[in-house]
């Protein structure tokens, strides 16, 4: 097995683990159904997530379903260095609002923010601690936000042979992209009453340059997908991280 093919089948397997393993597909009037993908195809997807981490730093808007309410996340992603910094905020009575900056193991907040992005975060008020994923769909969402770049192309033909699935066609600001289900868990189960299987729990909607505009998934145990729309702009460099106390992780987020 060569080394892009044993890193195609690790970044796949990431997936797999960190999204709810798979889950129905929808119809949709205007296509025949979810099918496997063509040559072409399964070049585009291969591409998606090296044409973002070509991008380098990039604009990002989240929605993100936890616990019987929405969280935004509206900032920037460097998937070069796997750093991202936002503000965050909720749709609860009162809202939560805090600026955010992680890692691909850890992230820092500020609580109780008010003022929007800034250029420069704060420089004291900020706390630290480890992404549990499996214990947290925002954790969950900010680990799949610093993967949807990588230094170096998926394998196509391994991409093409896999349960990736075509599910339809769309335009996002009228441009056209095909819309695309990653690879379901190996364990998964046809639909019932049907032979068709089960689609995987991510989205990639890849215009016809390879280039990833929007991406969903379902997370850390959620039924509704979280949604993900980035800008293909290159954006400002992220700010250095602040220095912060180590806390322990809350019990859910």
């Amino acid at each position: 097995m060569t080394r892009l093919r044993r890193a195609t089948v690790a970044a796949l397997t990431c997936w797999l683990a960190l999204t709810s393993c798979s889950g129905p597909a929808a119809p949709d009037a205007r296509n025949s159904g979810p099918r496997p993908l063509t040559a072409d195809e399964a070049d585009r997807v291969a591409l998606a997530r090296f044409t973002t981490y070509r991008l380098g730093t990039g604009n990002v808007t989240t929605t993100i379903p936890s616990q019987g309410r929405t969280i935004t996340l509206t900032g920037r992603i460097d998937w070069r260095h796997h750093l991202g910094y936002a503000e965050l905020r909720d749709d609860a009575e009162p809202p939560t609002r805090e600026l955010v900056q992680w890692t691909i193991t850890h992230v820092t907040t500020r609580p109780r923010w008010t003022g929007g992005l800034p250029k420069r975060p704060p420089a004291t008020g900020w706390e630290t601690h480890r992404l549990t994923p499996h214990r947290s769909p925002l954790d969950t969402a900010l680990i799949l936000l610093l993967n949807l770049g990588t230094d170096r192309p998926d394998n196509a033909q391994l991409l093409a042979r896999s349960s990736a699935r075509l599910v339809r066609q769309d335009r996002i600001a009228g441009t056209p992209v095909i819309v695309v289900a990653g690879p379901a868990a190996p364990t998964a189960a046809s639909q019932p009453g049907s032979d068709r299987p089960a689609l995987g729990n991510t989205r990639y909607w890849i215009d016809r340059d390879g280039r990833l505009l929007r991406f969903q998934a379902r997370a850390g145990g959620e039924s509704a997908w979280m949604t993900t729309e980035l800008a293909q702009t290159r954006a400002d460099p992220l700010p250095s991280p602040p220095p912060a106390d180590t806390v322990p992780a809350p019990p859910s987020r």
